[in-house]
């Protein structure tokens, strides 16, 4: 059996956190390309997981588990693309990713990836690996699970809504906007393929400056390079395998679907209170 990818807590306030284990591992491949990808690439997270990696903080986290993380991230978003606000620092990233109940060993996924250089300047005596994917085969995947479902009008409304009614959710899907447009230039589909090599060469280069151990994978490679670099025995375990398009999708619209359930009752008690003092006011009339 694997180890539990995370725990049921939903709420929490990272303000409060503090980094008690060391950050080993940062994953900085970008979004599909097996960090939690499809059926062929399989999923980095869980594996990381069982080997002892605890709490390995995957997007997922971000956007579904813990999504009041996103107003940090939204913080770190705005101050590095609007130059609102003083950039993360490492103090900053430990509290946001060193939740001493999670002992946050590993991080992977966006939005991580999208603070590579600043990841790597806090943890310099991380382990950084770069999980790879076929350029076009990435582009488009990210097409048809993350741009397609985050780039429209529900989703939007959805997050207008959320934001009025100070919803924990109202900061995810600003932190995707930044993630999927900003990071890309303003346009994923017209820049998405350059900046995905031009992430892949940055990261190379800054890890050989800073004289970082680094893995070159891709998740099909299964347990050996992995355990290799990282230290560990191979387990008896099959290598995890991760989601595919479906069960991607299925995520992000649970996700969409329990924000609207949450709307739906707070109408619904609003809907009831006016109902209510509608009847008062024609029980005093009718005195």
């Amino acid at each position: 059996m694997f180890a539990s990818e995370s725990p049921s807590s939903y709420d929490i306030d990272r303000e409060k956190c503090y980094r008690a284990v060391p950050m080993r591992v940062l994953v900085l491949g970008l979004s599909r390309t097996g960090t939690e990808s499809e059926p062929i690439y399989i999923a980095l997270r869980k594996a990381l997981v069982h080997l002892g990696y605890n709490g390995t903080y995957h997007g997922y986290a971000a956007a579904v588990e813990y999504p009041r993380d996103c107003e940090l991230w939204l913080r770190a978003m705005r101050a590095k693309y609007d130059g609102t606000g003083a950039p993360f620092v490492r103090e900053d990233w430990d509290l946001l990713l060193g939740d001493y109940q999670l002992g946050v060993k590993a991080v992977c996924d966006v939005p991580a990836a999208c603070f590579a250089e600043e990841l790597m300047d806090a943890y310099p005596n991380a382990r950084v690996i770069l999980t790879n994917r076929d350029t076009d085969a990435w582009f488009e995947s990210v097409q048809k699970t993350l741009i397609a479902n985050a780039f429209t009008r529900r989703a939007s409304f959805i997050s207008f809504l959320a934001t009025i009614t100070r919803s924990p959710n109202r900061w995810t899907r600003p932190v995707m906007m930044y993630a999927l447009s900003d990071f890309f230039g303003g346009s994923f589909e017209r820049n998405g393929r350059q900046v995905y090599q031009e992430h892949y060469d940055r990261v190379r280069k800054m890890a050989a400056e800073r004289k970082m151990e680094l893995l070159e994978y891709e998740v099909t490679d299964g347990w050996g390079p992995l355990c290799k670099f990282l230290g560990h025995d191979m387990p008896e375990n099959p290598f995890p395998r991760g989601n595919d398009k479906q069960e991607v999708n299925t995520r992000i619209k649970e996700m969409i679907n329990r924000e609207v359930r949450r709307l739906l009752l707070i109408f619904a008690v609003l809907l009831s209170c006016l109902l209510l003092i509608i009847l008062i006011v024609l029980l005093l009339v009718g005195l």
